[in-house]
C-alpha cells in the first residue's frame, strides 16, 4: 500500500487535508519525555467530533478509546490524540498502543 507523508505540525490544516482526501491520520502522541500539547476541551474533542461525524475515528492515544469518551476535568486539560480515517486510527492503536486491530 502506497502512503505519503504530509507534516505541517498543525491540527487544522492536517484535518482539513483528511476531510478533503477522505483518508489520513493526525496524531499527537505523548511519552514521559514529551507531554501532551493539545487541550481536550478546545482542540482534541471539537476536532474529534468533526472527524467522527464525517465518518472517521478517534483515539485518546492511551487506551484506544474515542477521544469523545474522555471526561473533561479541567479547562486546560491536555491529552494525546489520534484522529482520521477509521482504518488508520485502528492501525495507530494496533502499532502504538498494542491494541487488537478489528478484522
Amino acid at each position: 500500500q502506497r502512503c505519503t507523508l504530509r507534516y505541517t505540525g498543525g491540527l487544522v490544516p492536517d484535518v482539513c487535508q483528511q476531510l478533503t482526501k477522505k483518508q489520513g491520520l493526525f496524531t499527537n502522541p505523548t511519552s514521559s519525555s514529551s507531554p501532551a500539547k493539545l487541550r481536550l476541551a478546545f482542540e482534541a474533542a471539537p476536532f474529534g467530533r468533526i472527524v467522527e461525524m464525517a465518518g472517521g475515528s478517534t483515539s485518546d492515544g492511551t487506551t484506544g478509546g474515542s477521544i469523545l469518551d474522555v471526561k473533561i476535568t479541567a479547562v486546560d486539560q491536555r491529552t494525546a490524540v489520534a484522529l482520521g480515517s477509521s482504518n488508520e486510527v485502528s492501525r495507530f492503536n494496533a502499532m502504538v498502543l498494542n491494541t487488537r486491530q478489528p478484522h
